[in-house]
């Protein structure tokens, strides 16, 4: 009479032990293979960001070197031909100084000077050597020279800036980039761009009097090379962009770049 509840307390205890081996094993089953999927996942995206970034610096690169030879090219022999038919207009006017000719020289000569400057903004290695503060204030006043857009340009002598070539020449393009678009389509009249440098971050804040836009209404084919490949340079240089805009109150761009501590 006592065999037969103690046999089925031990088949109750061995039955529940065995859904118990069960249940864990089940259990850490689904955990190995979430934990696999997982894995594989951030693998896999690992793989897309550094593809992506791999393309990125392909890009970059060529256009780079597009500049370079564009540069070079203006320098060699546009800007040439210019002078040369400055000079000759320079001899003409000793003879005659006809009010014509005179306004001719004098749109040949700022015809030269601003071939000179777009040489300049677009010779990446000329960028680098002038560095990121003088390239970026060249910038503007070469803007504000051709346009009817006020710009000041404000540089803080916080901390000093230790940017690698690379990332000075991105972040400039990304500038040049974002002035590029408020003087297409911003309808701004005035524009401010502050450089500051902090700690290990160097800042970049560009902010517009213009129409503004809604972010989530805005159209990638109307803003140059889109807000979206702005924030893929700001990564490959490792940097952040932060873009905030109101329709009627214009736009404000910050850009941060992480630098590399190049006295260490």
């Amino acid at each position: 009479m006592l065999q037969a509840p103690l046999y089925q307390i031990i088949f109750v205890i061995v039955g529940t032990v065995i859904i118990l081996f069960f249940i864990v094993f089940f259990y850490l089953l689904i955990h190995q293979l979430h934990r696999r999927r997982t894995v594989h996942m951030n693998e896999m995206l690992s793989v897309q960001q550094e593809y992506e970034r791999t393309l990125l610096q392909s890009q970059l690169e060529i256009q780079e070197s597009i500049f370079r030879n564009l540069s070079q090219e203006i320098h060699d022999n546009v800007g040439q031909v210019l002078s040369l038919a400055k000079l000759n207009l320079n001899t003409v006017l000793q003879n005659d100084n006809n009010e014509k000719i005179v306004l001719a020289e004098e749109l040949l000569t700022k015809a030269i000077t601003d071939l000179r400057d777009l040489s300049r903004s677009l010779h990446g290695d000329k960028i680098a050597t002038l560095g990121l503060v003088d390239a970026v204030e060249h910038e503007c006043k070469l803007i504000q020279r051709s346009t009817n857009i006020a710009i000041e340009f404000v540089y803080d002598y916080e901390d000093e800036i230790w940017l690698t070539n690379e990332q000075t020449i991105v972040a400039f393009r990304m500038t040049q980039e974002v002035l590029n678009n408020v003087v297409k389509h911003a309808n701004a009249n005035n524009v401010k761009v502050h450089i500051w440098c902090k700690g290990d971050k160097c800042n970049i804040h560009i902010a517009d009097n213009g129409i503004g836009f809604v972010s989530s209404e805005l159209d990638p084919t109307k803003t140059g090379i889109g807000l979206s490949s702005i924030k893929n340079r700001a990564r490959l240089i490792n940097g952040t962009v932060d873009i905030r805009s109101r329709v009627g109150l214009g736009t404000d761009v910050f850009i941060s770049i992480t630098q590399k501590q190049l006295h260490d």
